[in-house]
């Protein structure tokens, strides 16, 4: 018995430090999967290997130069077209591979996540193993590491605030006591706003910061003015000066951009025409799915929060009963854990609400008949902020389930707490980009999908260059495009493409390269609206195979009538065609078969036809 309340003793005592060292276990552990498949692994390439990576190699390229246009995409990007959302990883891919700054990037992400996650918790609910358990599921979410610290990084942000603020209360802001603390507490803030991005979700932590500012301004407006002895609390502001300026300075060429457009150039998004969702729908799909990019599979956590606030609801009612008032009368730990519940509920209401009003038929509208950054700027990046706000609104209904349902015992209190962790745990793990790579490791080579080493295929490119170096023809002095195959595959092997995928391009650009596919965005309503309409790919699309960038090697694809503009390829420098689909009228184009079979290996995910661009 003795040796056992020693155990219960030591185990309280250090169980923060020992979830602590289980956490960083476990997300050096999720990296395992990649270590062992290397360029084999399985990373989403939708916005990150098709787009968002390129930004960090070019930007790595030309990071100690004072070149600002970038040769290798769409005939010449300016850099502000190809900013890293998160620059402090751009040091990453100066000094290695890709491949392994990606992945270093992924393991720092899921540290971030979990060390904040955990603290942020630990500090608001008091339970060590429930905050344990959301940190990991927080951490195993599907964020995509070329967004940074955008969303992972997020509680650590808070916490440091949050400990800020502490500080400045019990010695005060400018006090030379805890200086060490207050610096540690600073360089969080700071660390968030160069791994993290401004245009994503760093705007909305500054209206956060700038809105708890103003509160803090009106209480102690209103408590000087009833004569009540306050100090102003300035972490609020401080915050938002550090992180604002933070931001300033890694997002300077984009603020002067916006700023002043005439100096720089006319984005293609002037031209985007936005379409408008239905109202109920958007909203009903933002609170209980989420959004892209920043979705936390939260569905049991609803459905214990609706169950919680029932309870709240009826232990609130009892209380209006005076014979029920001593036996349900709630403390003020219970009563403000309540408060929070109702607080995180009704902003992530008032997020889906702004998002589906955001999206609605008159702000819509009024975008698509308005210019600059009223119709180019996304504010529904807000939504970004609802990940960690369900993990907080979790940590507080777990920890009223645990606390306040007194009617069931401890072990059936802490059992559902359990299956709610293990639901949520499991429902996050199966969505999440690590399932994929586990299941290739356990079914080896019977595992179908496209990885890393099959999209940028650079056993292939090298064959071609190598081809191509036998006529004497160096990457730099000529242009491709590519079909059926992300541009990205071709820059990434170090091609200098005329096509490429950009949310900030000169809209001249756009007009010109739409000169290329003219024919072929006239036969089909889908791809030229998708173009003319969006046009953030800047990629050659047919009307046969509509907005399908990857052919896979096993269709054997084949365009029968593409019809492009060669004229304009030849006064665009673009002396060849990637494709991975035969072109059967290349010959009446004008072009030629570079050799009569494609490129390709044999496990390659797709070959590639190489077809020279006739002078």
């Amino acid at each position: 018995m003795n040796y056992a309340k020693q155990i219960r003793i030591f185990f309280s005592k250090y169980s923060k430090k020992a979830y602590f060292i289980a956490g960083i276990c476990i997300s050096c552990a999720s990296m395992l999967p990649y270590i062992l498949l290397g360029t084999g692994s399985i990373v989403t390439y939708h916005d990150q290997l098709d787009g968002e990576l390129l930004c960090y190699i070019l930007t790595a390229k030309y990071l100690f130069t004072d070149i600002s246009i970038y040769p290798e995409l769409m005939n010449g990007l300016p850099s502000t077209g190809a900013v890293p959302p998160a620059p402090l990883f751009v040091l990453l891919y100066t000094v290695f591979k890709p491949f392994t700054a990606f992945m270093i990037t992924q393991w720092v992400i899921n540290i971030v996540a979990f060390l904040g996650m955990f603290l942020l918790l630990s500090r608001l609910t008091k339970q060590d193993f429930i905050s344990f358990s959301i940190s990991v599921i927080f951490m195993l979410m599907p964020f995509y590491p070329v967004y940074g610290l955008c969303i992972p990084g997020q509680p650590l942000l808070w916490y440091c605030i949050a400990c800020l603020s502490d500080t400045e209360k019990e010695y005060g802001l400018w006090n030379s006591k805890k200086l060490f603390s207050k610096i540690i507490c600073l360089g969080g803030i700071i660390l968030y706003g160069v791994a993290s991005s401004l245009v994503l979700v760093g705007f909305a932590c500054l209206i956060i910061l700038f809105c708890l500012f103003i509160y803090h301004s009106i209480l102690w407006f209103r408590l000087k003015k009833s004569s009540i002895d306050t100090v102003f609390t300035y972490t609020p502001l401080i915050s938002l000066l550090v992180l604002g300026v933070t931001y300033l300075q890694t997002n300077l060429s984009l603020i002067k951009q916006v700023l002043f457009p005439a100096a720089k150039y006319v984005s293609h998004k002037s031209e985007m025409v936005l379409s408008p969702n239905g109202f109920m729908g958007s909203f009903i799909s933002t609170v209980t799915k989420g959004v892209s990019y920043a979705q936390s599979w939260h569905t049991v956590i609803i459905l214990a929060t609706i169950l919680v606030l029932i309870t709240a609801i009826i232990s609130f009612v009892n209380t209006l009963n005076p014979r029920h008032v001593k036996s349900t009368s709630e403390s003020g730990d219970s009563r403000l854990i309540t408060y929070r519940i109702i607080q995180l509920s009704l902003f992530i209401v008032l997020i889906g609400l702004l998002y589906a009003f955001y999206h609605g038929n008159f702000i819509t509208g009024l975008r698509n008949h308005s210019s600059g950054l009223l119709k180019e700027f996304n504010l529904d990046r807000v939504t970004w902020l609802l990940p960690v706000t369900w993990c907080v609104l979790a940590g507080y209904v777990l920890t009223y389930i645990i606390e306040r349902w007194t009617i069931l015992s401890s072990i059936l209190r802490k059992s559902f707490v359990f299956l709610i962790l293990c639901v949520w745990g499991i429902t996050v793990l199966w969505n999440s980009s690590l399932k994929p790579n586990l299941s290739k490791l356990a079914k080896g080579g019977n595992y179908y999908a496209l990885d890393w080493r099959s999209f940028f295929a650079e056993d292939i490119f090298e064959k071609i260059d190598a081809e191509i170096m036998s006529h004497g023809k160096e990457k730099e002095y000529y242009r491709v495009i590519s079909i059926g195959i992300y541009p990205a595959a071709a820059a990434y092997n170090g091609f200098y493409c005329l096509d490429g995928y950009s949310n900030n391009y000169p809209l001249s650009y756009k007009h010109e390269f739409r000169e290329i596919m003219q024919g072929e965005l006239e036969k089909s309503d889908y791809v030229r609206d998708f173009f003319d309409n969006w046009g953030n790919r800047c990629y050659i699309t047919t009307a046969e195979q509509f907005n399908y960038y990857t052919f896979e090697k096993k269709w054997n694809s084949v365009i029968y009538d593409l019809d492009l503009n060669i004229d304009k390829l030849k006064e665009m420098n673009c002396h060849y065609i990637f494709s991975a689909a035969y072109i059967m009228n290349a010959e009446e184009l004008g072009l030629k078969l570079m050799q009569e079979t494609p490129f390709e290996t044999e496990g390659s995910w797709y070959h590639i036809w190489v077809y020279e661009v006739k002078k």
